[in-house]
């Protein structure tokens, strides 16, 4: 599949609200108040939306949206998802409106995690209003940044999906070779778009991460957050794999954010890239100071 990354993402959230403040004046992000039906729908670009929280009974991953490059690459991908017997349900006009896209299918994947792709996203040119002063995010054609999800095993069948479903490309294992396995779309440079942690019985969401323009603007929220008390989860840091600047923490309703600053050095081109391992999270920084888990993650069904 020709996979750009991860188009938009879907929350259900026991305090969904709580996120209009939270991304807005902190992250920097832009409500999209255009619908009344509910939800939440963030901004970061000139897309319709890259977030959108709904009110739930519990926090949970609704949706992981993946965007493919045209209409054509959307009717391979069905071709190849149903080819894996993944049984993809292609949405409705309804269904394509609320997505704020010309095309989209759900299914799940083999980890059990809620997955969309989709094509053609709305968006309008130079409309974009950070929440806050802010040089924007590294989003566009590179997408929301990325999810790190959590699964009850690293099953074969999740590996072929990955590998000869989708068509990702690998990163690696970081740290914990079997623990962890790190994938990105083959039309992105980052690092990765997803990753899938091992943890019997357990499934969900683990954190997401999100890329700005510039340094300040981490170095600000991490201020804020501060301020605001709000828990962090890792100090600011930069790794040591995927050499990006960040720290980690916790928003109202529980979810972990990275929030991110890439200087240019965290690109991976693929046809030069080179598996490493690194024997260290992180050059600097990123030491623990609150290690809750992540209210996204749920007892596997």
């Amino acid at each position: 599949m020709e996979i750009t990354g991860v188009g938009y993402i879907g929350l259900e959230s026991i305090d969904a609200k709580s996120w209009e403040e939270y991304a807005t004046d902190l992250l920097g992000m832009e409500l999209n108040t255009s619908r009344d039906d509910g939800a939440v729908y963030l901004r970061m670009d000139d897309r319709h939306h890259r977030i959108a929280v709904r009110a739930g009974e519990t926090n949970r991953l609704a949706y992981i949206g993946w965007e493919l490059a045209d209409h054509f690459a959307f009717e391979d991908g069905l071709k190849a998802l149903s080819d894996a017997g993944l049984d993809p349900q292609v949405g409705d006009s309804e269904m394509e409106e609320l997505r704020g896209v010309h095309g989209v299918a759900s299914y799940t994947d083999p980890g059990g995690l809620p997955n969309e792709i989709f094509y053609g996203q709305y968006f309008n040119p130079g409309s974009f209003r950070a929440g806050r002063r802010h040089a924007g995010f590294l989003a566009g054609d590179k997408g929301l940044g990325h999810v790190v999800t959590v699964v009850p095993e690293l099953s074969p069948e999740l590996q072929h999906y990955c590998r000869d479903v989708m068509e990702f490309d690998w990163f690696g294992h970081g740290l914990r070779k079997g623990f962890i396995e790190f994938y990105r779309g083959n039309r992105n440079p980052e690092s990765h778009n997803v990753g899938f942690a091992a943890a019997p019985g357990v499934r969900g969401l683990q954190h997401i991460g999100i890329y700005c323009n510039e340094l300040d603007d981490v170095g600000i929220a991490y201020d804020m957050v501060q301020e605001r008390g709000l828990p962090i989860s890792r100090t600011l840091g930069r790794h040591a794999q995927d050499p990006v600047v960040s720290f980690y923490s916790y928003a109202p309703d529980g979810l972990e954010v990275e929030y991110i600053w890439n200087d240019g050095n965290a690109y991976f081109p693929h046809d030069t890239f080179l598996e490493q391992r690194a024997e260290v999270l992180s050059v600097w920084g990123h030491k623990e100071v609150d290690a809750r888990r992540s209210t996204y993650l749920n007892a596997a069904e």
